[in-house]
């Protein structure tokens, strides 16, 4: 199947491009950000900037603790209003987040996701360089998603994409992105597991290394009270995530959520996902240890990280997009007929997640594409073509 030749995925890449550039345009235009009473916009952001001002003040345990029920966010709503939202990263995210945290609110919001976008693209241009790749990612609907959003989707991708890029040539480096990579804990979890799988024993000590480095740094800054308060923080999210309602469980694309909508329970809804994240864990390690190609075993790492977390948004699917560089990139020339078709599919879940949250579908889009993508790749991972050397 080779109708999606080069030139015609920059052409759809451009048109999708264009049409997104032009709905993020009109939304911008149509905030509060330009005339009173408009739609508010980036609130996630806000979310960061804000709690980045509390750590900075030398309130970083308040930001776990406050429930912020109709907190004033400064520059994003032009008034008091019920907005409802916690706080569930660890300490040491503040970090991440403190160069932006004095600065007016939309340059706060460009200068962060400038950045973090910078680092998404080039990680997947450096593991695919082509100009069919700049325009993939243009008309990339998760991209204009976590733009809209405001999100963290460009970091945690970015981190990733780089971290498994140096993996096999700088393993020092592929340590200190992937221990990065640990704001988001629930997205991580695989890492160690593959790493010791594979014995890249460099990449494992210096992820090691990166993290305690962020703990030790962040007790010495914030004290014991905040991981404390963290830690009480992530009993609410289990708290919060079993009471969510139809609306929440939409944003939340695991197999957690899809038992939720469904109607099951949330015990029924756990036992589902542990049964889930134990065979990917388990297919993981299988093919972390056997002479597959990295093309194959990263595919099926990014694919694995977006199932095994009960908590996964719509916004972390911009981790897809560094799965179409991985795999694409090992197929090359052997594609076989409708796996091209696949990665356009999953090129567009984001989106079809994004319209069916705002409908009230309950379909399973992402739970399926997933899984269904993952058994694809696993299967094509163990044909000789695809093996190493």
């Amino acid at each position: 199947m080779f109708w999606l030749t080069s030139r015609r995925i920059s052409l759809y890449g451009a048109a999708f491009g264009l049409f997104f550039l032009i709905l993020y345009g009109y939304q911008l235009c149509d905030s509060r950000w330009f005339h009173p009473g408009g739609n508010p916009l980036f609130l996630d952001y806000g979310v960061f900037q804000t709690m980045a001002r509390m750590a900075v003040q030398g309130q970083a345990k308040s930001a776990y603790l406050a429930d912020l029920v109709g907190q004033h966010l400064e520059g994003f709503l032009d008034q008091r209003e019920p907005v409802t939202f916690g706080w569930f990263y660890p300490p040491y995210f503040f970090f991440y987040l403190y160069p932006f945290s004095g600065l007016a609110p939309l340059t706060s919001y460009g200068c962060f996701m400038g950045l973090s976008a910078a680092l998404f693209c080039s990680g997947i241009y450096v593991a695919w360089p082509k100009r069919a790749t700049l325009w993939t990612l243009f008309g990339f609907s998760g991209l204009w998603l976590n733009l809209m959003i405001g999100q963290n989707g460009f970091l945690s991708a970015g981190l990733m994409a780089w971290g498994l890029y140096w993996l096999e040539k700088k393993p020092v480096l592929a340590g200190i992105a992937i221990g990065l990579l640990s704001f988001k804990p629930q997205l991580g979890v695989l890492f160690p597991l593959v790493l010791l799988a594979g014995k890249e024993w460099r990449c494992l000590i210096s992820a090691m290394v990166t993290v305690c480095f962020l703990i030790l740094t962040s007790l010495l800054v914030y004290g014991t009270g905040a991981w404390w308060a963290w830690a009480q923080a992530l009993i609410r999210a289990r708290q919060e995530l079993g009471q969510a309602g139809l609306e929440h469980l939409l944003k939340v694309t695991s197999f957690y959520s899809w038992v939720r909508q469904w109607g099951g329970s949330q015990t029924e809804a756990e036992m589902v996902q542990g049964m889930i994240a134990v065979g990917v864990a388990l297919c993981l390690w299988k093919v972390w240890r056997s002479p597959v190609a990295r093309s194959s075993k990263y595919a099926l790492l990014i694919l694995g990280s977006l199932m095994v977390s009960p908590y996964v948004l719509e916004y972390d699917l911009t981790w897809l997009a560094v799965w179409g560089a991985w795999w694409g990139r090992g197929l090359a020339e052997n594609s076989q007929p409708g796996e091209r078709g696949m990665m356009v599919f999953l090129w567009g879940v984001p989106a079809l997640i994004y319209v069916m949250t705002h409908q009230n579908w309950a379909l399973p889009i992402a739970q399926l594409s997933l899984i269904a993508a993952f058994w694809w790749v696993w299967k094509r991972s163990q044909e000789t073509s695809l093996l190493d050397g």
